[in-house]
């Protein structure tokens, strides 16, 4: 109904030919119509619906020269009808064409049709060509490289990655224009990626020696290169000797480094855990509490008997006794069952009949035990207590829960010591410092700073702190940056002492919005800025850049309040995110505005090993796939696979990816990382230069929402930043005089004027102007 009254609206309005009005002249009286006279198609094409009326008996259409773009379903008929015009997507200039209709008696209509096109072709611009000053050789962009010792290069052979070979790419972290490169841990460790330290103090003996490390630093220092280890202050792994000795005994003299508690969820309520005593009994976890394995078990003679009726729910009884311990079971079958306990021992049940089975023997534990199905851990063949804080009692049936869906505790005898462990893993045993106000006197506090007193002796220049926000269990409160400056005070007067220069370097990762990361720069000088890259994301993806400068810059006096030399370390995708490749659909294009954004905005820019080469890759099969190696030549030689269990993206490392590959390609996304990185080290405005919104391209301007542009500015002079967010051209009317553009990535054309200038931005394009 609502199509049938805008015909007829349609109708009324259109341009209407009859014969004439005198009903007795030569045409007879007939009438012709079309509606609409006017048709405009955008330069994607399209279709429109033209109504044509007559009562002429027939009608006819004739179409312009040169006019194949545009289609009309009909081009003659004998009563009135509807149909369409379609016009095909226009990548040249403005074009029109016109479709005459013509009827017995009647005049003719003509219809006008235009389609808008690629505005280039009409552009009498300039291409701008980059035209950068030479650079001193001086580094003043501030930027790091993030990297993986064990996937970055492997210099023996071995397919790890190890400091040797690190020093001998050294070359390569240089031509990318970094001033600092930060280490992944480089102690050992009992997994691949370093975080649960087993010896503060050592070398990874995969990675090399103290000498291999000190070889590796004076490289870097005399390439102008600080070096940034990464340092665990949460936690060490549950295998370092202070936790062994401390888990051990009441007595051990690393007992009160770690947080041990019979009741975790009693003592946190009466707050007598110093580190989670601010959250009250909110501050209890149970995933977070682990069982020491000590203090749970029982020795002796028992009797332990299974009824597997119900295979979901079945139960255990144990029971002490006298009775004759049973030989071993070696006679199988398809329904075994089997005791896990004590030092990995494993006894098979006997089947009794009746979904019953029994086993009497010696037994000694210090841990309780588990009941098995098969002698692997296949998920659904492992059965133990719901949780940590559930005992068996002897001669009580005690029902037993599947790994089916969750991964069931050991069956304890006695509620065991526990151990704390924020990150929910029994990997990690969380170092006790005490009350935040008091830290600097506890014995962990004293320890990790003795240790880490060594590597600034041999001349570490900052640290990078992993998840600042979870040493003290309350992230929101005072206790973490009160901790954070003590550790942060005493590491520079450490660095003073040995001699450094300036202050101690150290960044935080508080990993969470702006906001409430603000508050740690009372405790620190830098912070990673998940912000930056949190919208940075958004805006890309959707096209829309209109928002990106207010959007950063709307955080900053949330940091300046706590800190006015506050350093942003601003970043894409890290080793802990997806990677920037797959956010962005592993779009070269968009992965170089990235790039460009990150290299051109204010703040102390990071670059994560693998982004300049494009890398893609998701965490949902595993961490290493967004820890891939570097892929240094097209044969894929030095490939330093070893430490990843496999987990690599073979079909993502092609040649093509390669740094060989790229470094021969001036249009490569890794050139884009250099000739950005040595612009910002060219210039002091671009480096060091506040940001400031564009007056007209910014978060007001509805007509060009793609557009992102700003201004760097220092000591009088200015820059003019302008990038394209998405994948339609932009013409920009800039009232500034451009000077001369120093970077300049995609399409960019310039048309000067004497009040003003037109500036066309092609698709994911960027431009950088000195003005």
């Amino acid at each position: 109904m609502k199509k049938f009254l805008f015909l007829l609206l349609a109708l009324v309005l259109s341009v209407s030919v009859s014969c004439s009005d005198d009903k007795t002249g030569d045409t007879g009286g007939s009438m012709l119509s079309v509606t609409p006279t006017e048709i405009e198609f955008e330069a994607a094409g399209g279709s429109r619906l033209l109504d044509l009326r007559t009562d002429a008996g027939a009608w006819s259409l004739t179409q312009s020269d040169n006019t194949a773009w545009c289609t009309p379903a009909l081009t003659s008929g004998k009563t009135s009808t509807s149909f369409a015009v379609t016009a095909t997507a226009n990548e040249s200039s403005k074009r029109s064409a016109t479709l005459t209709f013509t009827a017995p008696g009647c005049d003719p209509v003509v219809v006008t049709v235009t389609q808008s096109g690629d505005a280039s072709q009409d552009f009498e611009g300039e291409q701008v060509v980059a035209q950068p000053d030479a650079w001193d050789n001086r580094k003043r962009a501030d930027i790091s490289y993030q990297l993986l010792v064990y996937s970055f290069a492997d210099g023996n052979g071995d397919k790890v990655g190890d400091l040797p070979g690190l020093t001998r790419r050294l070359d390569y972290i240089d031509a990318l224009g970094a001033s600092a490169v930060w280490l992944s841990p480089i102690h050992p460790a009992a997994s691949y990626h370093g975080y649960d330290v087993l010896d503060y103090e050592a070398v990874n003996p995969a990675f090399g020696s103290d000498a291999d490390l000190r070889a590796f630093i004076d490289a870097a220092h005399a390439r102008g290169i600080r070096v940034y280890l990464d340092y665990v202050l949460n936690h060490t792994g549950k295998d370092h000797p202070w936790f062994k000795s401390a888990a051990a005994s009441e007595g051990s003299p690393y007992r009160d480094r770690y947080i041990f508690s019979e009741d975790p969820q009693a003592d946190i309520a009466a707050g007598r855990i110093d580190q989670i005593a601010t959250e009250g009994a909110a501050g209890y976890d149970a995933g977070q509490w682990f069982s020491t394995d000590t203090g749970a078990g029982a020795a002796g003679r028992f009797k332990f008997v299974l009824d597997w009726t119900n295979a979901d729910s079945p139960t255990v009884t144990v029971t002490e006794t006298t009775d004759a311990a049973d030989a071993d079971n070696t006679q199988g079958g398809a329904d075994d069952k089997y005791l896990y306990f004590g030092n990995g021992t494993s006894k098979r049940f006997y089947a009794r009949g009746g979904n019953s089975y029994e086993l009497t023997l010696d037994f000694d534990s210090d841990w309780g035990f588990l009941v098995r199905t098969t002698t692997s851990w296949a998920a659904g063949t492992k059965y133990g207590a719901p949780d940590n804080r559930t005992i068996i009692r002897f001669g009580e049936p005690f029902t037993l829960m599947s790994n089916r869906s969750a991964d069931p505790a050991n069956v304890q005898f006695s509620l065991p010591t526990m151990y704390h462990s924020h990150f929910w893993t029994a990997a990690f045993a969380d170092l006790n410092y005490g009350k935040a106000a008091e830290a600097e006197q506890s014995g962990a506090f004293k320890a990790v700073t003795e240790a880490a007193d060594k590597w600034v002796r041999m001349g570490v220049d900052g640290f990078r702190l992993d998840a600042v926000k979870h040493i003290y269990h309350n992230a929101y409160n005072d206790e973490n940056p009160t901790f954070l400056k003590k550790f942060y005070d005493r590491m520079n007067e450490s660095y003073k002492a040995a001699g450094g220069e300036g202050d101690f370097y150290m960044v935080g990762e508080m990993l969470d919005e702006a906001d409430k990361a603000a508050p740690y720069y009372r405790g620190l000088p830098a912070l990673f800025e998940f912000t930056f890259w949190y919208k940075l994301k958004w805006a890309l993806q959707n096209g829309i850049g209109c928002y990106f400068v207010k959007d950063i810059l709307d955080v900053q006096p949330l940091y300046a309040q706590y800190r006015s030399d506050y350093i942003e370390a601003t970043k894409l995708s890290n080793h802990d995110e997806d990677r920037t490749g797959s956010d962005l659909g592993q779009s070269a294009e968009k992965m170089k505005v990235a790039a460009a954004v990150l290299l051109t905005a204010q703040g102390a820019p990071y670059i994560y090993q693998g982004e300049e080469l494009g890398y893609w890759g998701t965490k949902s099969n595993g961490d290493e796939y967004v820890r891939t190696p570097i892929l240094w030549d097209k044969a894929g030689n030095e490939l330093a696979s070893g430490s990843l269990s496999g987990k690599i993206d073979m079909q993502m490392l092609t040649p093509a990816i390669s740094v060989e590959a790229q470094a021969d390609d001036d249009g490569s996304l890794l050139n884009l990382y250099r000739t950005f990185a040595r612009l910002r080290n060219t210039y002091p405005v671009l480096a060091q230069g506040k940001m400031v919104k564009h007056p007209v391209y910014n978060d007001g301007n509805t007509s060009q929402q793609s557009i992102a542009a700003w201004y760097r500015e220092l000591d009088g002079e200015r820059m003019l930043v302008v990038h394209n967010f998405g994948r339609e051209e932009q013409i920009l009317t800039l009232t500034d005089q451009p000077d001369k553009a120093v970077g300049v990535s995609g399409e960019v054309k310039l048309q000067r004027g004497d009040a003003s200038s037109k500036l066309l931005m092609g698709a994911w394009s960027s431009v950088v102007f000195t003005l």
